[in-house]
């Protein structure tokens, strides 16, 4: 295979080119926020009230007035103030009252004292320490004002932005709709899971692997299963996929053999951008157009499947969703082991990050054929070798991609 062809883009060259055709999807719908973790805002939320919506405790202890009290003052406990159960006297002096953590302070105290810094006897506190105005209080709007935007449209809500949500009594929320997204596998080795072998076939394992990345994402998938290697079954797999999804994806069939339908079709009846990235493994990368959907056809191999969704196909899923996928972030490594390869194409090969006395260190799992599925299972990062680098020696630091920043 020729490394160094000179029609084949780089990785950073054929991500652009995959974003700028992806725009995010028009529709959108309102949901409970107990359904919404994960799915893109349409439009910015704003605070309804003010949070905390009085003065509250920050801790257990006992409320005063700062200006009547010094360091070994004895003070009588006039009553308890509980989280939703305010003390509605009036402290006077010489005089405190209990008070639990996120329960109202009372407008006669300005400070709290903290529980370990008395001592109490028979309904009196001793003050251990100088009170001091203000000290652990918090202040109404002291985390959000009441009309303030908290959450800008086109983010892609966390468990904390849930529970934001529910503190200002927001309980539903409209967000982007699902992407559609079809997939299917070609090849007439594939067998389904159940099934036994004949010679020269295997287990369908790239449509299981592609459902299992899809579910992380806000989409609604549509599996079209495995398709003969036939002309016309694959070009009536695009057909529907092109008249039904935003997005479609398929394994295989993407090269130039005699049985590689995808890939022709795609430039005789669809629109093609490009076909080769200068990476490995997923050089066979085949993007463009087919019916309505945005084409990306994957390459066959299973670690080729899973290196080109992570590359492309999550951040083209992010923008469809409505929100602007973040470069993968990478840390610096300390290489164990010398790796080679040829110049021409980026290498990202598998790898395991560890921390060992108190820096990052990298080791490769073994085989790196593009074949070679359990190697994905046991790696947790890509080791990244630049595309003109003949490799790198024992000892260098090296970029690595943890897993978690791309699946």
């Amino acid at each position: 295979m020729d490394e160094t062809d000179p029609n084949m883009l780089t990785v950073e060259q054929a991500l652009d080119r995959v974003l700028a055709a992806c725009v995010p999807v028009a529709g959108s719908e309102t949901l409970a926020i107990t359904n919404a973790l994960d799915r893109v805002l349409a439009a910015p939320v704003t605070a309804r009230i003010d949070v905390p919506s009085s003065r509250n405790s920050a801790m257990d202890g006992y409320a005063l007035a700062a200006g009547d009290a010094r360091v070994g003052a004895r003070l009588r406990v006039a009553g308890l103030s509980a989280a939703g159960h305010p003390w509605d006297g009036q402290i006077g002096p010489g005089e405190c009252i209990r008070i639990l953590t996120g329960a109202v302070v009372p407008e006669s105290a300005d400070t709290v004292i903290m529980q370990e810094q008395v001592r109490s006897e028979a309904g009196f506190v001793t003050l251990a320490t100088e009170p001091r105005p203000g000290a652990h209080i918090r202040n109404p709007g002291e985390d959000t004002r009441a009309g303030a935007v908290i959450l800008n449209g086109g983010r892609r809500l966390t468990a904390a932005d849930i529970g934001l949500l529910a503190s200002q009594g927001i309980g539903e929320v409209t967000v982007v709709r699902r992407p559609k997204v079809a997939f299917f596998t070609t090849g007439d080795e594939l067998v389904p899971i159940g099934q036994p072998l004949g010679p020269g076939q295997i287990h369908d394992s790239n449509r299981y692997t592609l459902r299992a990345l899809l579910s992380r994402y806000p989409v609604e998938f549509i599996d079209l299963g495995v398709i003969a290697d036939t002309e016309d079954a694959v070009r009536s797999a695009l057909t529907h996929a092109g008249e039904t999804a935003d997005l479609m994806l398929t394994t295989g069939g993407v090269s130039v053999g005699d049985a590689d339908f995808v890939s022709r079709l795609l430039q005789s009846e669809g629109e093609t951008d490009f076909w080769k990235v200068a990476m490995k493994p997923g050089r066979p990368l085949a993007f463009g157009r087919f019916g309505q959907a945005v084409f990306l056809g994957l390459p066959g191999n299973p670690v080729s499947v899973m290196a080109t969704f992570s590359l492309f196909v999550r951040p083209a899923l992010l923008r469809l969703c409505g929100t602007d996928p973040e470069r993968p972030w990478t840390l610096r490594a300390h290489l164990l082991e010398d790796l080679r390869k040829n110049p021409g194409r980026a290498d990202f090969q598998r790898g395991i990050l560890e921390k060992r006395d108190g820096e990052w260190t990298v080791r490769s799992t073994g085989g790196q054929g593009s074949h070679q599925l359990r190697s994905m299972s046991v790696a947790n990062a890509y080791i990244v070798l630049p595309r003109e680098s003949t490799g790198a020696s024992a000892g260098d630091e090296v970029e690595v991609i943890p897993f978690q920043s791309v699946f």
